[in-house]
C-alpha cells in the first residue's frame, strides 16, 4: 500500500480518542461511504480492495489504520477526488450526514445469516463484555503511564524562548501564502496489541526539523506556535497528536511543502533544535529519571498486554460471524462501489 498512513483514533490515557472527523474534512467531502457491520464482515478488506483500485487508477490514497489492530483499516481517503470510506461502527460511530446526495451507508451486516447467530447470543455477549473489560484496564494503565511521564517533567515552556524560536523557524522554513490555512488533527502513532507503532519513519519529507524532547517533556507549546504561524501564512497543516495524551501535539506536517517538524528521530534532518531552546529545564538526579522511565515502560507494557488479550478475544468473536457471511453479496457490493467511484 502506498500513500501516507495514519491512525484516525487512538487508545490513550483518556480512553479511545477519535479523529475520524479529520479523515476527510467536511469542506472537501464530495463522496463519502460509511461502512457498518459486526466483526469479521469484511469492513477493512472492502477498504483495502477499493484503495488498491484507486491506486491502480493513479489516485493518491491516504490510509487510516486501526489502533486495536494495525493491520486493519478504519478508513481510506482519496483527497483529490474528495472521496473517503470510513468505518462507522463503535467506538467511532458515524452515520451519513447528507444521505444519498453525497453520503452512502454500506451495511455489510445485511449479508449475515442472523438466524444462525441467534443461538450464540450468550457467548457473543460474554466475549463483548470481556473485550470491554480489557480495554478499560488498558486505559487505566495508560492513564498511570501518563501520570508517571508528567511526574518526570523537569520544567515547562519558556514562553519568551518559544516566541523567539518560532519566529526564527517561521522565517527560515515557512513560505507566505494568502488567506488562512486549514488544520487537520490525526495520529501517526498508537498503542496497539503489538506495542507502540509509529508510521512516521515511513513518511518521506523533503525537509525535516527535529525538536529534541527528553523523556517527560512535551513540545506542544512550540508546535502550536509554529502551527498558528503556518496557518496565518495560508499554509495547510496536519497536527499529529501525542498517542498517550492527545491534548498535546507531537509532530507537525505541512504536506504541500513536504515539511515536517518532529519530536522523533529523523535521519538527514535539516536542523536539530535543542530542548533548552524552548524549555526551562531543571536538573533531576539520573537515578530518579531512570526510575520514572522504567515505571513508565512497565505500565505501557501492561497496557499493551491488555490490548493483545482484547485482540485475541476479538479474533474469537470474528469466528462466530465469518462463517455466516455471504461473501458473494459482499463482492457484488464491492463492484458497485468501484463502479460508483469510476474505477
Amino acid at each position: 500500500m502506498g500513500g501516507l498512513r495514519y491512525f484516525a483514533g487512538g487508545n490513550t490515557a483518556e480512553g479511545f480518542h477519535s479523529c475520524f472527523g479529520h479523515i476527510l474534512p467536511e469542506p472537501e467531502q464530495k463522496r463519502m461511504f460509511y461502512v457498518k457491520g459486526g466483526p469479521g464482515v469484511g469492513k477493512s478488506s472492502l477498504m483495502k480492495r477499493v484503495a488498491a483500485a484507486l491506486e491502480e487508477a493513479g489516485h493518491e490514497v491516504e490510509y487510516f489504520h486501526c489502533a486495536s489492530d494495525a493491520e486493519s483499516l478504519d478508513g481510506i481517503s482519496a483527497p483529490a477526488l474528495g472521496a473517503a470510506m470510513v468505518d462507522g461502527t463503535a467506538p467511532h460511530v458515524y452515520d451519513p450526514v447528507i444521505p444519498g446526495a453525497r453520503d452512502t451507508l454500506l451495511s455489510l451486516g445485511d449479508f449475515l445469516d442472523e438466524k444462525a447467530l441467534k443461538p450464540k447470543l450468550g457467548e457473543i455477549r460474554a466475549l463483548q463484555q470481556e473485550i470491554s473489560g480489557k480495554f478499560t484496564r488498558s486505559f487505566h494503565y495508560l492513564g498511570a503511564a501518563a501520570g508517571v511521564r508528567r511526574a518526570a517533567r523537569r520544567g515547562g515552556d519558556g514562553l519568551g524562548k518559544i516566541a523567539h524560536l518560532c519566529k526564527e523557524l517561521t522565517d527560515q522554513y515557512l513560505p507566505l501564502r494568502g488567506g488562512r490555512g486549514k488544520l487537520r488533527l490525526l495520529f501517526t502513532a498508537a498503542f496497539t496489541p503489538k506495542g507502540p507503532i509509529s508510521f512516521l519513519p515511513t513518511w518521506a519529507a523533503d525537509t525535516a526539523v527535529v525538536i529534541e524532547c527528553p523523556f517527560g517533556q512535551i513540545a506542544d507549546g512550540l508546535l502550536r506556535a509554529l502551527g498558528e504561524s503556518a496557518m496565518n501564512r495560508g499554509l495547510d497543516l496536519v497536527a499529529l497528536l501525542d498517542p498517550l495524551e492527545p491534548g498535546y501535539w507531537q509532530h507537525l506536517y505541512l504536506p504541500a511543502h513536504s515539511l515536517l517538524f518532529t519530536t522523533g528521530e529523523r535521519l538527514g534532518a535539516a536542523q536539530t533544535i535543542s530542548s533548552d531552546r524552548y524549555l526551562e529545564l531543571k536538573e533531576i538526579p539520573e537515578r530518579e529519571q531512570n526510575f520514572d522511565r522504567n515505571a513508565y515502560e512497565l505500565l505501557i507494557q501492561r497496557a499493551v498486554e491488555q490490548l493483545k488479550a482484547a485482540k485475541a478475544m476479538h479474533d474469537e468473536l470474528e469466528s462466530y460471524y465469518i462463517p455466516q457471511m455471504d461473501f458473494l453479496k459482499w463482492e457484488e457490493l464491492l463492484a458497485r462501489v468501484k463502479m460508483e467511484m469510476g474505477l
